[in-house]
């Protein structure tokens, strides 16, 4: 009777020491969340929408794997008590790997062993969360005994919960995601109903609509002089130099020119665009600007003959003395 005892409370204590090391394990899941700071990493090289998407996603897996391990713990423990109706052991069953007891000499309770694979049960279990989570819920496996019960209860009010609130940030990133084509066909539909309204030629009207949509392609709807203002004064200089580094390489009046020149000069640079066949001056204006073609090239006509052209790196308008 002693061996017996003793036997009993090593079993004990294995049980135990078993029992602790799981919940270290279960615990070490929470270091998951750290890929929370990986993915706020990359929103430095993805757009906004992209890395909330990605977060909110792994998010919602997490949770889904660990809700997984949550019913499956619910599933065992009922299946261990000698509950024949859980859902695990009708997995078992179904899956035609049932559980059967057997009596060991050294314990009172009979032990469980057989089953389905451990991965049967794990993807079993992630595909029941998942089905209530995105509250499809196809029925196939579902809860049966009380403690089942009572935790689907639960894991429904939080499913709800973080369904609403991620697909709502999900619907709202796709709609940023497609703001900037929204924003390009209300432009063109308000430049058309100005040309409706005014009764513009039709000539014209073109000119304009191939105007705005050629200076789209080409600026995407930025506003450059709005970014710039975000950055301090040297900061802005660099990137000033960067624009119009195409004109400063190329062209010989800037090849002489120091670092803080060329700087200096390109704060006060401009970028225009000019569509296809555009008058751009006429005889007689003002001159008060010196322009450098970048790309394309320019026509000068007199006399309705073309008389020279203009090509890049070239000065189109020089300032008079």
């Amino acid at each position: 009777m002693e061996w017996r005892h003793c036997c009993d409370r090593g079993r004990g204590m294995n049980y135990l020491l078993q029992g602790i090391g799981s919940l270290f394990s279960a615990l070490k899941v929470v270091r998951l969340l750290r890929l929370g700071r990986v993915v706020r990493k990359l929103d430095r090289y993805l757009e906004y929408g992209a890395a909330m998407l990605i977060l909110l996603l792994c998010f919602y897996m997490l949770v889904a794997h660990w809700l997984a391990c949550i019913w499956y713990s619910i599933g065992r423990s009922d299946a261990d008590n000698g509950v024949q109706y859980s859902w695990l052991w009708k997995l078992a069953n179904v899956t035609q790997s049932p559980y059967s007891y057997i009596w060991s000499n050294d314990s009172n309770s009979p032990e469980l062993i057989n089953g389905p694979s451990r991965k049967t049960m794990y993807v079993t279990a992630l595909y029941f969360t998942m089905t209530c989570m995105t509250s499809v819920g196809f029925g196939n496996v579902a809860a049966e005994t009380d403690n089942e019960k009572i935790f689907t209860i639960c894991m429904m009010i939080i499913a709800a919960l973080l369904y609403a609130t991620i697909f709502g940030h999900v619907t709202t990133i796709i709609q940023q995601m497609t703001s900037a084509t929204a924003k390009y066909h209300d432009m063109l539909n308000n430049v058309r109903e100005f040309m409706k309204l005014h009764e513009v030629p039709k000539a014209l009207s073109e000119r304009v609509m191939d105007y705005v949509v050629s200076t789209w392609a080409m600026t995407k709807g930025l506003d450059t002089d709005k970014v710039l203002n975000y950055c301090p004064k040297d900061m802005k200089a660099d990137i000033c130099v960067h624009l119009n580094r195409k004109v400063f390489n190329e062209h010989p009046a800037f090849r002489l020119a120091s670092d803080g020149c060329l700087r200096a000069l390109a704060m006060h640079f401009t970028m225009s665009h000019s569509a296809p066949g555009d008058l751009l001056y006429h005889t007689g204006e003002s001159i008060d600007s010196l322009c450098f073609i970048v790309t394309g090239s320019l026509e000068v006509i007199q006399d309705d003959e073309v008389v020279a052209i203009l090509g890049q790196y070239l000065c189109s308008r020089m300032v008079p003395e």
